[in-house]
């Protein structure tokens, strides 16, 4: 039985049904949202469905770091409200704005019931973000808008 918050990627990989490539989205999944909290969540990686995640679930388990998952536990929200009522297909927090460039690192909102876009991110202190939407491509100047100032982590 491995633990998907601690297995190595090759370790992960030996598990029938998960091989090289979903083992190193489980990793990537794991690091950009500071571990999993439940088994379940290895539903939200890539390649994994219900058939996938009731083959594999048996061999794995989750251990939760609580004093680990709240570090630099940072929730973003977008209410488009704010900006005068705007219908974006995508919102996400681009760049990092010390050195801008939009293709530098992009991390999706999802938007909720109530159509606000909303996601919880890991970030160091001292990181510098900003809200866009509505873009074609990440390309400088091509992204429908913005919101607000630079958002710095803390």
């Amino acid at each position: 039985m491995f633990d998907i918050n601690s297995a190595s990627r090759e370790e992960l990989a030996q598990i029938t049904g998960i091989g090289e490539d979903i083992a190193d989205k489980i990793v990537e999944y794991r690091r950009e949202k500071n571990g999993f909290q439940k088994l379940k969540e290895l539903k939200c990686v890539a390649g994994i469905g219900e058939k996938k995640f009731s083959r594999i679930s048996s061999e794995l388990t989750v251990t939760v770091d609580q004093e680990n998952q709240e570090k630099n536990r940072v929730l973003i929200e977008f209410d488009p409200a704010d900006v005068g009522g705007v219908e974006p297909e995508e919102v996400h927090l681009v760049g990092t704005m010390n050195n801008w460039n939009p293709r530098d690192k992009t991390y999706p909102l999802q938007k909720n019931e109530e159509g606000i876009w909303c996601n919880i991110f890991h970030f160091p202190p001292g990181t510098e973000y900003k809200i866009m939407w509505d873009s074609a491509s990440w390309e400088e100047d091509k992204y429908m808008g913005f919101y607000g100032e630079n958002f710095m982590v803390e």
